[in-house]
């Protein structure tokens, strides 16, 4: 429907220029399908990211006005300095009575740091226990992402993070293991998704949390997603959000870094770098996060 930016914000001239209907926050109109999302970027190309997540919210059947936030002593080495300043709240200054529907945490390149040695962890944690409130009737809706997901899962129930040998990189097919989640609504029966990470959490470390259930599985990559039904937490250990090239982008920089890395499976046509990748899970993602708005529209106005 529309999708609700910071007023001057790069993403929203390109997604009025792909047809989305943008609108500058503060929007003050009352309607019953309106959410307010708060975003924890974490990830380094901030601008993409921001794009990402803005494009798939706004093909929703809903108002959604999204709130840029960072920890406190969060230092980007990709994003001027005055793209944070102007356009995002820190840790520290935010209301923390502000009425936001849900929060989104995103990835970061830092997982394969033990927790407690990432420079803002202690910020984390304290971002993490105000999403959850002081008691579990009081949490937010929370969607965590990739290293997001980790932090979540870790902070919230102690399930550790596994380093991996090689780097999990590619697209791929996930199971559905609940059909009838309300976020695995009309999803293909094998969805493919993008992976990107060193780490992985194992389905035998969920053992003993009742409420935490496992939604899609990859024969090759393992967990995909889990919901906490109990808190309304969904962890997302992989990437609907990508854009047809975000995997190619990863690719080229490690390559010219000298890094070796192998291609992204399933990913070029005919494993070949010079053609141009598809977007094959690009439906599913905007089926994936319209059932996740559907679900927030159905808790707020019910």
């Amino acid at each position: 429907m529309s999708i609700i930016l910071p007023a001057n914000m790069p993403a929203g001239a390109i997604l009025t220029a792909e047809g989305l209907d943008v609108l500058e926050a503060p929007a003050d109109f009352a309607v019953t399908s309106r959410l307010e999302i708060c975003i924890f970027n974490l990830m380094p190309k901030k601008l993409d990211t921001e794009l990402q997540l803005a494009r798939v919210l706004g093909q929703t059947e809903a108002y959604v006005s999204l709130t840029f936030a960072a920890p406190s002593n969060y230092a980007g080495k990709n994003t001027p300095p005055s793209h944070l300043d102007q356009f995002y709240s820190r840790w520290r200054d935010m209301n923390r009575d502000s009425a936001f529907d849900a929060v989104i945490i995103t990835g970061a390149p830092i997982e394969t740091l033990p927790f407690e040695d990432v420079l803002y962890w202690d910020e984390m944690t304290e971002i993490l226990d105000w999403v959850r409130g002081p008691n579990d009737s009081a949490a937010m809706p929370l969607l965590s992402l990739c290293w997001g997901a980790q932090a979540a899962l870790y902070r919230y129930y102690g399930i550790p993070k596994r380093l991996l040998s090689s780097k999990l990189f590619g697209v791929y097919p996930h199971e559905l293991l609940i059909k009838n989640s309300p976020f695995l609504k009309n999803l293909d029966s094998c969805p493919k998704m993008p992976v990107s990470r060193w780490t992985e959490t194992n389905i035998a470390d969920l053992k003993g949390t009742q409420n935490l259930k496992p939604l899609l599985v990859s024969q090759n990559t393992g967990l995909g997603a889990l919901f906490d039904e109990h808190l309304g937490h969904l962890h997302i250990l992989n990437h609907f959000e990508y854009d047809a090239l975000t995997l190619d982008a990863e690719y080229r920089r490690d390559t010219e870094k000298g890094e070796k890395i192998a291609l992204p499976e399933n990913y070029y046509p005919d494993n070949d770098p010079t053609q141009m990748p598809k977007k094959s899970w690009g439906s599913n993602a905007h089926i994936f996060y319209g059932n996740w708005v559907e679900w927030l529209l159905s808790k707020k106005y019910s």
